[in-house]
């Protein structure tokens, strides 16, 4: 599974390389007068991203892994008086070898994908931050996962399980009052990639309390939210959910919680998650544990699954971080046989 880090490896020298050379350029103040004028009203920064991660299983006889090369960009655009616009770009390479879960836009366990995260435009219309016009590859603005900026790393919560998809395009509007914040969306349904076969389409939101929603961490402050969604796929699948979040610190010690209940195919279903978790006061260590749970009306009678996870990630720096999480499942929805997951991530970005 390794033989594919050379070409990696390449990659990120040479995006390194170019970064490095073009901050030199700017301290030697080398670059012409258009291009520092430039940097005045687009403010800017972008940084390679490399990860890889390790993942053992009870029944799979070799290591599987996932690789992911990327480029991550961010900016904002800006004239004399106020920001116009922020602007967000993620841009990724991906090699699954051997994966025992893979993502469902791979094609099997082996695939190279190109998967482009999160690839927004965000208009800051009023000029005060109380609406926005966002459009490209936005995030799902449903539940925690919508106040912690967890992507690319192993501790997720709930929306890709629960809704069926993480990120699809289309334009959402959003802002951020004084007693809260809020984001709506109308979307593609396509998920990662744009398709139209099918005619899907899906709608989310989210609104809840005024919080810093790009941080790791958490926000270290009480906070709730109430989300809806609603989503047709290319196969004509239905499926809605309404959720409440909300999450308390005491200290280095931090509650999330989760529930949401709606339907899949007219089938009712319900589902929570929990997380405890307790960090440094330098925030480079956080120590976590999650306990989700299921409740789904199948074949005339409830039937309920439930899993637990044990994560750890240290990051002494924003530019690397090494992370392990162990997933059990505790009892399945349909029957199948008990399995864990362990895995461990490295990642640079630079």
């Amino acid at each position: 599974m390794f033989r594919h880090l050379y070409s990696f490896s390449l990659l990120i020298s040479w995006t390194c390389a170019l970064s490095g050379s073009t901050a030199l350029w700017a301290q030697q103040k080398v670059l012409p007068d258009f291009l520092a004028s430039w940097q005045d009203v687009y403010r800017h920064r972008t940084v390679a991203d490399l990860s890889a991660v390790g993942m053992h299983t009870r029944y799979q006889d070799s290591l599987g892994g996932a690789f992911n090369f990327g480029l991550d960009h961010y900016a904002r655009w800006s004239n004399d008086t106020r920001d116009i616009a922020t602007i967000n770009m993620q841009l990724y390479l991906s090699r699954f070898e051997d994966h025992p879960k893979p993502p469902p836009f791979a094609d099997g366990p082996n695939d190279w994908e190109f998967t482009p995260r999160i690839n927004t435009i965000n208009w800051h219309v009023s000029g005060d931050g109380r609406f926005n016009i966002k459009m490209g590859h936005f995030e799902m603005p449903y539940g925690i996962e919508h106040t912690i900026n967890s992507n690319g790393t192993l501790r997720q919560f709930s929306t890709g399980p629960n809704l069926g998809t993480k990120v699809d395009w289309g334009v959402t509007f959003n802002g951020t009052f004084p007693k809260f914040l809020y984001e709506i969306g109308v979307g593609r349904g396509s998920g990662m990639d744009f398709e139209s076969k099918g005619d899907p389409h899906l709608v989310v939101g989210r609104i809840g309390s005024p919080v810093n929603t790009q941080n790791f961490w958490g926000t270290g402050e009480t906070a709730y939210g109430l989300s809806f969604y609603q989503r047709n796929n290319a196969m004509g699948q239905e499926r809605w959910r309404v959720g409440l979040d909300g999450q308390h610190y005491i200290g280095p010690l931090g509650l999330l919680g989760e529930i949401s209940a709606g339907e899949d195919e007219k089938v009712e279903t319900y589902l929570g998650l929990i997380e405890v978790n307790l960090s440094n006061s330098a925030e480079t260590l956080l120590a976590y544990t999650q306990y989700r749970w299921q409740y789904k009306y199948l074949s005339s009678d409830w039937e309920d699954g439930s899993s637990v996870a044990l994560g750890v990630r240290y990051a002494p720096s924003d530019r690397w971080a090494f992370s392990t999480q162990y997933n059990e499942n505790i009892r399945d929805l349909t029957p199948a046989r008990d399995n864990y997951m362990l895995s461990l991530q490295a990642r640079l970005r630079y």
